[in-house]
C-alpha cells in the first residue's frame, strides 16, 4: 500500500469509527428512554411483583455496538430475594430479539415500549455491522 493509499485507508477507519460512536450514542438515548420509561411506571406501582424483569444494557468496544436485553429471574423468600440474570437469544441474522422471548420477562404494561426500543436498537446494530463488513470487504 503506498502513502495515498494509506492515508485514504487510515481516513476511511476514522470515518467509520466516528458513523459507530454516533450510532451508540443514538442506542444510547433508545435505552435511557426506555429505562426512564420503566421508572416513571414502577415510581406509580407497589410492590416488586409490578417492577420490570427486563434489563436493556448498551456496551461499545472498539468497531463492535452491543445491545442486549437480559431477563431478570427472582426467587427465595420475600424479605431475601435474589435475581438471576438470563440470558435472552438474539436472532444473530437479522439482529433482533423476538417479541415472544421479550414478551417471557416483559410485564403488561411494558411490552409495547420493550417492542418499540427493540426496533430502535436492531436499526443501530444492523447499521454498525453494515458499516463493518464493507470495510473489511474492501480492506
Amino acid at each position: 500500500m503506498n502513502k495515498d493509499e494509506l492515508a485514504l485507508y487510515e481516513d476511511a477507519i476514522q470515518g467509520l469509527e466516528r458513523c459507530i460512536e454516533v450510532l451508540y450514542g443514538q442506542a444510547m438515548v433508545a435505552a435511557d428512554e426506555y429505562m426512564s420509561f420503566v421508572d416513571r411506571v414502577e415510581a406509580k406501582a407497589t410492590g416488586w411483583e409490578s417492577r420490570s424483569t427486563l434489563q436493556l444494557s448498551c456496551t461499545r468496544k472498539g468497531n463492535h455496538l452491543d445491545l442486549k436485553w437480559t431477563g431478570i429471574r427472582w426467587f427465595g423468600q420475600k424479605n431475601n430475594r435474589q435475581s438471576i440474570r438470563v440470558r435472552i437469544a438474539i436472532n444473530e441474522e437479522s439482529m433482533t430479539y423476538a417479541k415472544d422471548r421479550l414478551n417471557t420477562f416483559a410485564r403488561e404494561w411494558e411490552i409495547d415500549e420493550v417492542m418499540k426500543t427493540e426496533k430502535k436498537a436492531s436499526i443501530h446494530q444492523t447499521k454498525v455491522k453494515t458499516h463493518c463488513q464493507g470495510h473489511h470487504q474492501y480492506s
